[in-house]
């Protein structure tokens, strides 16, 4: 039998599998807490955490706008990820392992980006419905 495809029959070693458990749990908790503390507006304008856009750094009120208005994004967005966190353990094969984990971060990133973009927008014209000007995005 060929070396190659006996290797790909094999599930992930056991490191790789908890380092990827890890980083999917971790994923999961960041974007819920993003979300959880952008809805209350906890997050303070910085360089490290949030949605860090040259409209969400032109004032406070656009910060706290942003993350407000995506709070409900990021939060669905960590969620998605969990079905990822029971269905990887119970892959049999590498194919099924990937997808268990590449599906389940790839809706989270559309949901992600999906209502980052949204909530950008609406804070956009929300301002330039406030200021009067049609002119603003």
């Amino acid at each position: 039998m060929n070396p190659l495809a006996a290797a790909s029959d094999q599930t992930m070693p056991l490191g790789a599998f908890l380092s990827t458990m890890g980083c999917l749990l971790l994923m999961t908790v960041v974007l819920v807490l993003m979300g959880a503390l952008g809805a209350r507006r906890r997050i303070k304008p910085n360089e490290l955490f949030g949605i860090r856009t040259r409209y969400t750094r032109s004032s406070e009120d656009a910060w706290y706008a942003v993350h407000e208005l995506s709070a409900h994004w990021s939060i669905a967005a960590g969620l998605v990820c969990l079905p990822g966190l029971v269905l990887l353990p119970l892959a049999t094969t590498p194919s099924w392992e990937a997808a268990a984990v590449l599906v389940p971060v790839g809706i989270s990133l559309v949901v992600l980006l999906t209502g980052t973009w949204r909530a950008h927008r609406l804070a956009c014209e929300r301002e330039a419905r406030e200021v009067g000007r049609a002119d603003l995005p």
